[in-house]
């Protein structure tokens, strides 16, 4: 018998309702039918709020519909997101950014990081349904924390490795603060740390396989905490569960666009990515901490042959993850198809947004009629579901206009 809450799915259902008028609950039976229990939902703070203080009313109705019904079917929420504001005096006035760290009284990064907290003890009390914020995403790439008007310019200074572990230290003890003023029953999950490359930032040595940047970035940020040249010395103060993303990449000399194609079968070396990551929580004293594991999948680029292998792949990670006893959830990215990526992006563009980003779907797209693929069906015998997906997805379909 598998945890409580070990299988999860995440998708940005809000947005997908938003823009292809599909009912967000209705995809909420998706992830039931497949016999998962844990939901982590796409809730940037600049969507659902009009300011640090303000709910936009639509969303509100639509984010709370949603997780009512998540609630109906027992499935645990974590809300994530890796937008905020900024304040008057920034070159952006939203975004993956911040200012330069300066934490002199009145500053542009301290005003920052108070909008941060107000924002969380808005969010946190709108959506007592909500049992765990994650507070950031990939924090350690230098695409989801960058300096104020970096897509501005030329793109070629942003922030060092040691910059962003400082400033993610920061963002997320005030976070945790704002969640915890909002709603004290809910959990904080720290930002969620990825791969690591040169090109892409996390500041890892490059002679390492790219997965063991999620390790690498924990330890840099427990260092911080520890080192009690920050806001605490406490890791509680920060967060209540340590999150990552495990992904499966291939290991072969490619460049950084190319690491989700043609991925070898895991093996115990995928599990000791994690392994690692939590051997760092031991190192610091966090052994009893849970952990997410906030996104992994494959995606088959549409390829029939890569479709079959990769549902294998998906269960053997699964099991791997059943015997792993410090991970609370496994969260599988992503529920649906989205063929808008290649409007956006061109179909022979391999690189996230394109062709890549499309074929992740454990569904087709709602387009397509939410049919279940392969690594559904695979999910679903993992976890003993019989309902019927094929069903479940024409009824989801449905409610497309």
């Amino acid at each position: 018998m598998y945890r409580k809450r070990l299988f999860g799915v995440g998708e940005p259902l809000i947005q997908r309702e938003m823009e292809q008028g599909i009912s967000a609950a209705a995809c909420m039976d998706l992830i039931k039918g497949m016999g998962c229990t844990a939901y982590r939902s796409w809730m940037h703070l600049t969507d659902i709020l009009k300011d640090p203080e303000t709910p936009d009313e639509d969303v509100l109705k639509r984010h709370t519909a949603l997780l009512n019904r998540a609630k109906e079917l027992d499935i645990e929420v974590t809300g994530m997101s890796h937008e905020w504001f900024l304040p008057e005096g920034c070159r952006q006035k939203e975004g993956h950014a911040m200012p330069p760290r300066d934490l002199t009284e009145g500053s542009l990064y301290l005003q920052a990081l108070k909008m941060l907290e107000e924002s969380w003890a808005a969010m946190a009390g709108l959506f007592p349904q909500v049992a765990i914020w994650e507070v950031g995403n990939e924090w350690n790439l230098n695409v989801f924390l960058q300096p104020d008007g970096f897509l501005d310019t030329d793109m070629s200074k942003p922030f060092t490795p040691d910059e962003k572990y400082d400033i993610a230290v920061d963002m997320m003890y005030f976070a945790a603060r704002g969640i915890r003023r909002g709603n004290p029953k809910a959990k904080v999950a720290s930002f969620s740390p990825a791969l690591s490359t040169p090109d892409l930032g996390g500041g890892m040595p490059d002679f390492f396989p790219v997965m063991y940047g999620a390790a690498w970035a924990l330890d840099q940020v427990y260092r911080r905490i520890k080192s009690g040249n920050f806001w605490s010395d406490n890791p509680d103060d920060y967060f209540d569960i340590v999150a990552w993303h495990p992904y499966v990449f291939t290991t072969k000399k490619v460049s950084d666009k190319d690491l989700f194609l043609d991925v070898e079968e895991p093996d115990t070396l995928w599990r000791d990515y994690s392994d690692a990551a939590y051997r760092v929580m031991c190192k610091y004293g966090e052994a009893e901490k849970e952990v997410i594991l906030t996104e992994t999948g494959f995606t088959d680029c549409g390829n029939p042959e890569w479709e079959t292998r990769y549902a294998a792949y998906n269960k053997k990670i699964m099991a791997y993850a059943a015997e792993m006893p410090y991970v609370r959830t496994l969260h599988n990215f992503r529920l649906l198809n989205e063929n808008a990526m290649l409007k956006r992006a061109g179909i022979e563009d391999n690189q996230i947004g394109g062709m890549t980003e499309v074929y992740f779907g454990l569904f087709t797209d709602p387009e397509d009629g939410c049919r279940p693929r392969k690594r559904a069906l695979a999910i679903q015998e993992m976890t003993g579901s019989r309902a019927d997906l094929t069903e479940l997805g024409r009824q989801a379909a449905a409610t497309c206009r």
